[in-house]
């Protein structure tokens, strides 16, 4: 028997340094992934793309 698991999540871009996307090294890749119930989970790309290697990607 499978069991189907349904969650709601968002996914909330942090990364913004004042400029948006203006530039490809004018912006963070990091973000917040939340859902109700649980605490967020601090992400960001892979370092090889300029991310945070501290957080999830």
């Amino acid at each position: 028997m499978t069991r189907a698991h349904r969650y709601a999540t968002t996914v909330t871009w942090t990364g913004n340094l004042g400029t948006g996307t203006s530039g490809y090294r004018d912006y963070r890749r990091d973000h917040d992934v939340t859902t109700d119930g649980a605490p967020p989970i601090a992400g960001s790309s892979d370092p090889t793309f300029r991310g945070d290697p501290t957080r999830w990607n």
